[in-house]
């Protein structure tokens, strides 16, 4: 069935991805198509992928509490962000997406990029120069907990208005039908991906790279703010279709009430008359 346009709004389809979402989804499968169809003889491959992005990541924390060698964590940071650029192509292309892959998909992303935050708070303690970088760190992390506590609220709004079904069902049609990411947020991952990585690399491979980092950092702050004011105006359009579509369904059974109720007032006031006309007829 397709998409019912609302008024003055998108499409529910449209809403949920935006316009260029879908498209940024079909120019990245297609391009991956060679590297994802060796993985569709292999069951679940996309949801083993995103579980060795959690490998990794653990192993990157491991390996920095032992060694604390940044050059590392350059090479396992940039295998674990490529587990997150593969995964979604693997299970789209193969027809194997699953809320299960899903979730962690989303939870995998949220670890890495804390990770590097904590590991540029790290850096920066050793440069003392460079001090605002702990300030843009600060406010990405307010951000990402603000597109968080979005999701939960989105996630509580949707529970609460949903059909009495056991909570781990709807757990599982809200991973699959509505938590979508944007194609803003897909920009601001890679961007803060590359950031980072690169404000690390900074640390062994010269002071280009920390400049180059820096640079980037700011860029996803205000890629990140747009993608806050997104999510929320996004929330905000729905809730105004909401109560607009409640007023008028409202409207409309006020106008059945008021039809049935004309009908039987002229129902009564004709029969009145009918017997009034019976008495005095001779």
């Amino acid at each position: 069935m397709a998409p019912i346009e609302k008024e003055g709004l998108p499409s529910e389809s449209l809403a949920k991805e935006g316009y260029w979402t879908p498209f940024e989804k079909q120019v990245r499968d297609y391009i991956l198509l060679p590297v994802t169809w060796p993985f569709k003889f292999i069951p679940y491959a996309a949801n083993i992928i995103t579980i060795t992005g959690f490998g990794i990541l653990f192993y990157a924390i491991y390996d920095f509490y032992l060694l604390h060698d940044f050059e590392r964590q350059i090479w396992l940071l940039t295998w674990a962000w490529l587990t997150d650029f593969l995964d979604g192509p693997i299970a789209r292309n193969n027809n194997n997406v699953t809320a299960l892959g899903t979730a962690m998909d989303h939870i995998r992303d949220y670890f890495i990029g804390f990770w590097m935050i904590a590991l540029i708070f790290f850096i920066t303690e050793t440069h003392p120069d460079f001090w605002m970088i702990n300030w843009l760190m600060i406010l990405t992390i307010i951000g990402l907990s603000g597109v968080i506590t979005g999701t939960i609220l989105f996630q509580r709004e949707m529970r609460a208005e949903s059909a009495p079904v056991p909570y781990l069902k709807f757990l599982h049609d809200f991973l699959l039908q509505d938590l979508m990411t944007s194609v803003t947020a897909r920009i601001h991952t890679v961007v803060l991906a590359v950031a980072g990585v690169l404000y690390i690399a900074g640390v062994t491979w010269g002071e280009i790279y920390t400049k180059a980092g820096i640079i980037l950092l700011l860029i996803q702050l205000f890629i990140l703010g747009f993608y806050i004011h997104e999510i929320y105006q996004a929330r905000y359009e729905e809730r105004t279709f909401k109560m607009h579509k409640g007023m008028q369904e409202k409207i409309r059974e006020l106008e059945d009430l008021l039809r049935e109720f004309k009908k039987t007032k002229f129902e009564r006031t004709r029969k009145s008359f009918m017997k009034l006309k019976n008495k005095i007829a001779p």
